[in-house]
């Protein structure tokens, strides 16, 4: 006798192969949009860093402040106790142009930075900066943006 076509037990279990292929697929380029979405964010915190080193360099007159509420964020960071600095968030960096526009986002009319993880505005997130031999420094103090 001739067989034509497949049987149901062939059939399903072609099925159940393409359904677990389908599935590992998705889940890696889950994975892997999230690990880079979070990439650019790290990016977007480098970009603030650096964005307050310009601003402390041409505002030098604003370190000031003395730093004992954010002693403990630097020294765990870099080992260096600095005596004065100044908390700035990043919408005043936005707002002063020290950004490059490529990093910058058009949300209702308005110049924003989003972090691309959360979705939420990075405007309210704080960097430190502080003076160490001459020179000017920042770290970021609180990313408020990836709070859910």
């Amino acid at each position: 006798m001739k067989k034509n076509g497949f049987t149901l037990v062939e059939l399903l279990a072609v099925i159940i192969i393409l359904t677990l292929v389908i599935t590992i697929a998705f889940v890696s380029v889950t994975r892997i949009r999230e690990e880079s979405l979070k990439k650019v964010v790290e990016t977007k915190i480098e970009q603030i860093e650096q964005a307050a080193i310009l601003y402390g360099q041409e505002n030098p007159n604003i370190i000031k402040t003395s730093c004992t509420d954010h002693e403990k964020t630097v020294v765990e960071a870099t080992n260096y106790t600095p005596s004065f600095c100044v908390t700035v968030t990043a919408g005043v960096l936005i707002d002063n142009n020290f950004f490059e526009s490529s990093y910058l986002d058009e949300v209702n009319g308005k110049t924003d930075l989003i972090n691309d993880v959360t979705g939420k505005s990075m405007r309210e997130d704080t960097v430190i900066i502080y003076r160490r031999n001459n020179r000017i420094y920042s770290i970021i103090d609180e990313v408020k943006s990836n709070e859910v």
